[in-house]
């Protein structure tokens, strides 16, 4: 008698780098979660390709 295979899953895990008292640790957390701030880096990169699709009619 065969035992049925389990389908693996992956598990999605978001990490981040936090240095605290000098030390490096990687935490999980939610990206959804997350607010960019309007004007940093990342912000205007997101928007640029957002208007760039709207702008092809994507």
């Amino acid at each position: 008698m065969k035992t049925a295979k389990k389908k693996w899953e992956p598990a999605i895990v978001n990490l981040r780098k936090v240095v605290e008292d000098g030390k490096e640790q990687w935490i999980k957390f939610e990206p959804s979660e997350y607010v960019i701030p309007a004007g940093h880096q990342y912000y205007d990169i997101i928007r640029d390709l957002n208007r760039q699709q709207l702008d092809k009619g994507a």
